[in-house]
């Protein structure tokens, strides 16, 4: 995807990710998936983003960052993927909730420690942001990492999103009001989707 594909707000890039394809190229091999669930990040005005209010650390600089880049954070000692959204220097970002499997169902697996004996096991798989790094071998080295170019990145493979549900986001109660705001976007009919 170019560049100016992820220079826009979240809101529209977190619809716009639904249906592309998320690969990475690793050493171990490629594994690839359908993205079928995101969230949006709306930065300094949202309680629930880490640059609410400006806040600035070291390690969130990526999210600071050209847009199209990784901003990778670890919650209860799992990595989470977000792509830097637009506009430049403002902290807004997308999440990734959960992924279609497509490609490496077998490495995958193995880095999940899991078994895929029938189709339903490929739920296990990429259903739930810390699930899909995990099975896509994405670490906190990846913090930053440009998703335009390079082993780590989205691609348009012409997969078609009929109708998109809106609901809030998981896991922010903290944030007060901001956790009510319907943020959450995912493949409506996916039996991919970390949540009803």
């Amino acid at each position: 995807m170019p560049r100016d594909f992820f220079c826009r707000d979240p809101v529209t890039l977190a619809v716009d990710l639904l249906g592309k394809l998320l690969v990475h190229e690793s050493p171990e091999g490629r594994t690839s998936g359908i993205v079928v669930e995101t969230e949006a990040y709306l930065g300094r005005e949202d309680r629930a983003s880490h640059g609410y209010g400006g806040r600035r650390t070291p390690r969130m600089e990526p999210l600071y960052g050209p847009c199209g880049r990784a901003y990778v954070y670890v919650v209860h000692g799992r990595p989470l993927l977000n792509v830097v959204a637009g506009p430049p220097g403002e902290p807004t970002a997308v999440l990734i909730r959960a992924l279609e499997p497509r490609e490496g169902i077998e490495l995958m697996a193995r880095r999940r420690g899991v078994r895929v004996e029938r189709a339903s096991d490929l739920k296990k798989l990429c259903s739930g942001p810390g699930r899909l790094t995990q099975a896509m071998g994405i670490t906190r080295e990846h913090n930053g990492v440009d998703l335009v170019e390079g082993p780590l990145r989205f691609e348009d493979v012409g997969y078609e999103v009929r109708e998109v549900v809106r609901r809030p986001r998981v896991g922010v109660d903290y944030a007060g009001e901001d956790a009510l705001r319907p943020l959450r976007f995912y493949v409506a009919g996916s039996r991919f989707v970390s949540r009803r």
